[in-house]
């Protein structure tokens, strides 16, 4: 699910910039955070390391809630009691662009968006020229990246493609699984969903097209950086030792997660108050990752490049300053 969904990138939030940045002479735990989670799979691996302490020494008073909508993103960006959250990849640099002084530490889903269809003829991406496709957040981060891998391979999605768009991905996946829609752009775990509803019916969904791998022959790499962890400058001067946490722990949390992950959909169900079967089962699509965004800036800069290329003002009209990117 994306954050922005447009509203987010206009808010003028170049003020924020003012926040205090706390710097101490002693370091010292910071006492009271409110971690904000995006609700998709990926927010699991922070979740999973914040629920094993791995954040206790550094933020004991550290607490966890998913975000539902930009409101509650943008509240707790400007109150500061939400410096530290998982997030699309493009929100951050876009309100670094605009003033907020906000780094990337990493990157936790190398993308999770694929075409789900009932359609035996479609197999590969160019044969979506003339059928109908239903989409989700127009102009967001998932329609620019099917509207980039389109003028790819040579499709003009508003002329070649009929594509409609619903507002939510589990409103398309219910669309699917009712058989009122028969191909459909969906992150996960909504494919996973729509896939497992239809079978409940009768019907027979299947992924024909994985967007990644799309992407891949066109910009060398089957993955793209589409989530990650971000963090607000005045939070890294403040506490180092929160930083340090968060590099040593999130990769254990990672590998966790993939070898426990009947534990994990359990913690997801309690945390993130997803099905837990469709969580198990959507982990073997969303491409879980903990690759630290420095690593991984060329990927992230092409991905800019991408969405800048369609919509200049959903990345603030540039790509970020190298400062943007930490490295693990």
């Amino acid at each position: 699910m994306s954050l922005s969904r447009r509203t987010l990138l206009a808010t003028g939030l170049a003020g924020v910039a003012t926040l205090a940045t706390a710097r101490s002479a002693a370091s010292r735990p910071v006492e009271t955070i409110e971690i904000l989670g995006a609700p998709n799979a990926a927010t699991i691996v922070l979740v999973r390391l914040l629920d094993a302490g791995g954040l206790q020494a550094a933020a004991p008073g550290a607490t966890f809630r998913l975000w539902r909508d930009t409101d509650e993103l943008r509240a707790g960006l400007v109150s500061g009691r939400s410096r530290l959250f998982t997030t699309p990849t493009h929100v951050p640099a876009n309100l670094a662009n605009r003033g907020m002084p906000l780094r990337l530490l990493c990157i936790l889903s190398m993308g999770h968006l694929s075409i789900v269809t009932a359609d035996e003829s479609i197999r590969t991406f160019a044969d979506l020229r003339g059928k109908p496709v239903v989409g989700f957040f127009r102009n967001d981060m998932p329609d620019l990246v099917f509207r980039t891998i389109a003028r790819r391979e040579g499709i003009d999605p508003d002329r070649d493609i009929a594509l409609t768009y619903v507002q939510t991905p589990m409103e398309a996946a219910q669309m699917l699984a009712a058989g009122r829609a028969t191909t459909a752009i969906l992150s996960e775990p909504p494919a996973t969903a729509a896939i497992m509803m239809a079978h409940q019916q009768g019907r027979t969904l299947r992924r024909a097209v994985s967007l990644q791998e799309a992407w891949g022959r066109h910009f060398g790499q089957a993955r793209i950086p589409m989530a990650g962890v971000a963090l607000h400058q005045s939070l890294i001067d403040e506490s180092p030792e929160l930083l340090a946490a968060l590099r040593i722990g999130l990769p254990p949390a990672k590998a966790w997660v993939l070898a426990n992950r009947g534990e994990a959909a359990t913690l997801a169900e309690r945390t993130m108050a997803m099905r837990p079967m469709v969580f198990e089962r959507s982990l073997d699509h969303f491409n879980i990752d903990v690759a630290p965004a420095r690593a991984v800036k060329a990927e992230l800069e092409t991905f800019y490049r991408a969405i800048l290329e369609l919509s200049p003002d959903a990345l603030g009209g540039r790509l970020p300053d190298d400062s943007f990117y930490l490295d693990m």
